[in-house]
């Protein structure tokens, strides 16, 4: 069995004109979805062991906020691959996994389509289509390999977005 914890980067803003696409920093909206978030998969013992990242400043500061909050020991890989990938992208990207939960966080619309197309059946919830930031998806695999992993075959255990939290 395989659990993966997919959430989009928390709400970032172009404070600083200054900085790319790629150097953006989350906001304070961004940072509190973030506790919220870390709060939550802590509470419902969502602990990965393992976490993927994109690069990209707002992607690294939502996987070390939320991280925070749950205190895990996960083995970290950031990777390029994931800044605006395709959900093929992220499919292969977790093709190289080794633990048994692993986190990803990424950027839309790619994490968005993925989180669709990953699970059997996904939520009914009038937000989970646009995959808004901070949104968290946490779907098991009757797998015993990440290397098995295919579209259409996650099990839906949970799916929240940091507004419902507050």
């Amino acid at each position: 069995m395989k659990r993966l914890i997919l959430t989009r980067h928390a709400k970032s803003g172009w404070e600083n004109l200054e900085h790319t696409d790629f150097q953006r920093t989350l906001n304070e909206r961004g940072l509190e979805a973030c506790g919220l978030i870390g709060h939550w998969l802590s509470s419902n013992n969502y602990i990965p062991k393992e976490a993927f990242s994109s690069t990209a400043t707002r992607c690294i500061q939502t996987w070390e906020t939320i991280n925070s909050k749950i205190n895990s020991n996960a083995k970290v890989s950031y990777t390029n691959d994931l800044y605006h990938s395709s959900p093929n992208i992220i499919l292969n990207c977790l093709n190289s996994a080794t633990e048994d939960v692993v986190f990803l966080t990424a950027h839309n619309p790619g994490i968005g389509e993925f989180a669709e197309k990953i699970c059997k059946s996904p939520p009914i919830h009038y937000r989970f289509l646009g995959y808004p930031s901070g949104a968290t998806t946490v779907v098991d695999f009757n797998v015993s390999s990440w290397r098995q992993l295919k579209f259409s075959s996650g099990d839906l255990m949970d799916f929240v977005i940091p507004s419902e939290l507050k």
